[in-house]
């Protein structure tokens, strides 16, 4: 139960994140009432039972609580489900781990490979922003496989073989592989040095597959900043999307000797890391990960996070994935605006007909 002014209790980060005067409305049928949050909150564990409903105040900007009220009742009334937002689009569970030879003996929690990818690492004396060039590297963000090791991984929410995942990737493996500099400390990559390793994908965690011409410990190293430097040590201002892939068109020699700003373009807006087509296994869907390395390999892989890609969906306005009803809260807060992002027919105005589009595209991922 939700309860005002209580925290609640956190089973894992929602996807949802609050920020830039994004804000929440949670209902539960319990409390009979609506209340209005502008804090990060998570999921409750009981928020299923409880019919807890997410509806995102996208830019609430100076719309009352009241008229929020009145035009959130009206999307209570038409979806009153047990919808929760507790699917997170990363790992959220260790399933197995074993340590093979030569698996770093600092790098040896599994659990440092659940979340998101790392954006920032080393000591608090010495942090150093993670980039193409700065790999995370601490004992609490990699784990170590080593050869004839493993590590399977549970998704928070299935991967998918969508046609509106970009570039037909549908899912993102992390590592902390990196390039050489060959321009002495500007951010220009040479080689890259990547340490290999299996990446299998599953269903129902019995029968796997193995991802052809695929390393999980490859290209591309992460990028944690848009706007930070090769080897900075503060946090930019404008943070990748980890859940964007990069056009796997792009080879080393594409970067190679390139300047950083070249660099930072080529990712587009990306966090980096290895993608994954399901297709290429025939796989519609997948919930599990499993990333290993061949006995008698003389490299280690290791893995920093693994996320499902984000789809390219006009009606998903609030960019989880999914076309649901929180982005018909959004059109229906929006209702009546002009040059608004909830215009999704383009007429000018948000109306009738930007519901009807949001209504049809309801679960579409």
């Amino acid at each position: 139960m939700l309860e005002v002014g209580k925290p609640v209790k956190t089973i894992g980060h929602c996807p949802r994140e609050v920020g830039h005067g994004h804000g929440f409305l949670f209902w539960s049928p319990t409390l009979r009432s609506l209340k209005s949050v502008h804090s990060s909150l998570h999921c409750t564990s009981d928020c299923s039972s409880d019919c807890l409903m997410w509806l995102r105040l996208s830019c609430m900007r100076r719309t009352t609580l009241r008229q929020g009220l009145q035009k959130a009742t009206v999307l209570i009334s038409l979806f009153m489900t047990g919808e929760c937002f507790c699917d997170s689009p990363f790992a959220t569970r260790v399933v197995s781990y074993i340590a093979g030879t030569g698996a770093s003996a600092g790098h040896r929690n599994p659990q440092t490979a659940l979340g998101e990818p790392t954006r920032m690492t080393g000591t608090s004396s010495a942090p150093e922003t993670v980039t193409p060039f700065q790999p995370a590297w601490m004992t609490n963000q990699i784990v170590s496989i080593g050869a004839g090791g493993s590590l399977t991984l549970e998704l928070g929410q299935a991967a998918i073989d969508s046609p509106n995942n970009p570039f037909g990737v549908d899912l993102i493996v992390f590592s902390n592989a990196f390039f050489s500099d060959v321009s002495g400390g500007q951010g220009s990559p040479g080689y890259c040095f990547a340490d290999g390793g299996v990446i299998d994908v599953s269903d129902d965690g019995a029968t796997w597959f193995q991802i052809p011409n695929t390393q999980a410990d490859g290209l591309m190293p992460t990028m944690g900043f848009i706007d930070a430097g090769p080897f900075a040590s503060s946090p930019g201002e404008l943070p990748t999307d980890f859940r964007k892939p990069m056009n796997p068109a792009i080879t080393l020699s594409d970067l190679q000797e390139l300047n950083y700003i070249d660099v930072i373009n080529a990712y587009n807006g990306s966090g980096g890391g290895v993608g994954v087509d399901l297709a290429s296994v025939g796989l519609n869907q997948a919930h599990f990960v499993r990333i290993r390395q061949i006995a008698g390999a003389t490299s280690s892989p290791e893995v920093d996070a693994v996320m499902v890609v984000k789809p390219i969906l006009l009606c998903d306005l609030d960019g989880n994935g999914v076309v649901d009803s929180a982005d018909v809260s959004i059109v229906l807060l929006l209702f009546g605006d002009v040059n608004s992002p909830g215009d999704l027919d383009h007429s000018g105005i948000v109306d009738s007909g930007d519901v009807s589009l949001v209504l049809l595209e309801m679960g579409n991922v």
